[in-house]
């Protein structure tokens, strides 16, 4: 499911900009990967919701035992989770897969993945253009900042 958001973003880039996105024009010269213990500290232990491009929604709560429990529309996956690296990975019993992906925080509690297999997450920086990530996400334990421009 992860892998074929990668496609979909470029697609929503294209085509459309939804609401409460950052836009093309905005700068982003800033944003930085997040390091891989910034990534535990931020999401170990933490319940997860988030966006596709497509818009389609999915909640997660990543487990300090390394485990999570993934939802998105009807599919629930219970899988593990890991950090290698500047890297956040995921696995799931098929179909659910996973994958590896990198994170730039764009505001107080914004952040956006970018599949480390693409071209957009292998870079050293994340990408300037906005609208190119795999999925858009924030914690449930606070209110969601996806709104507000990138904070660098």
């Amino acid at each position: 499911m992860r892998a074929l958001a990668f496609v979909l973003a470029l697609l929503a880039s294209v085509l459309t900009v939804p609401d409460g996105v950052l836009h093309a024009e905005e700068d982003r010269s800033g944003l930085v990967w997040m390091s891989g213990d910034e990534i535990t500290a931020t999401f170990k232990g933490e319940g997860l919701a988030g966006l596709y491009p497509s818009n389609r929604s999915w909640t997660e709560t990543i487990r300090s035992d390394g485990t999570t429990d993934y939802r998105e529309g009807g599919n629930h996956w219970q899988g593990t989770w890991w950090v290698r690296d500047r890297e956040f990975c995921f696995s799931y019993p098929p179909p659910g897969m996973g994958g590896c992906f990198r994170v730039t925080r764009i505001s107080a509690n914004c952040y956006e993945l970018y599949e480390f297999t693409q071209p957009t997450g292998s870079d050293e920086t994340p990408p300037y253009i906005a609208d190119l990530w795999n999925g858009r996400m924030w914690r449930t334990s606070s209110p969601t900042t996806c709104e507000a421009r990138p904070s660098v």
